[in-house]
């Protein structure tokens, strides 16, 4: 397929567009203006299927199920590690005060 490009020419100055006489330019369009472009792009358009934890969508299936394991409900404890390997469970008692509690024999 050849695709031509015009080019124009100001034909005087023309300071409403800001053209001098003589001045290149193009012709600005949208794409609704371009018969079949719609159709066009639409073929280079690549499309993704929704991921779930066994076909490969948007993301990998590997990423899915790390996002479905993510919990989004009220937490009754975090867990951190202090930097001798301790675990430390946070929590919260009934009058909203921080509670850390420490795991036995837990080292990870």
């Amino acid at each position: 397929m050849n695709t031509k490009i015009v080019q124009l020419k100001a034909r005087t100055d023309d300071s409403d567009i800001g053209l001098v006489k003589d001045e290149p330019f193009y012709v600005v369009t949208s794409a609704d203006a371009v018969a079949g472009l719609d159709k066009f792009i639409a073929k280079q358009t690549v499309t993704y299927q929704p991921a779930t934890e066994t076909v490969d969508g948007l993301m990998t299936t590997d990423d899915k199920k790390k996002l479905n394991a993510i919990k989004t409900e009220p937490f009754e404890g975090l867990e951190f590690k202090s930097p001798d390997g301790s675990i430390f469970v946070l929590s919260v008692d009934n009058d909203g005060k921080a509670v850390f509690t420490k795991e036995e024999s837990n080292v990870r």
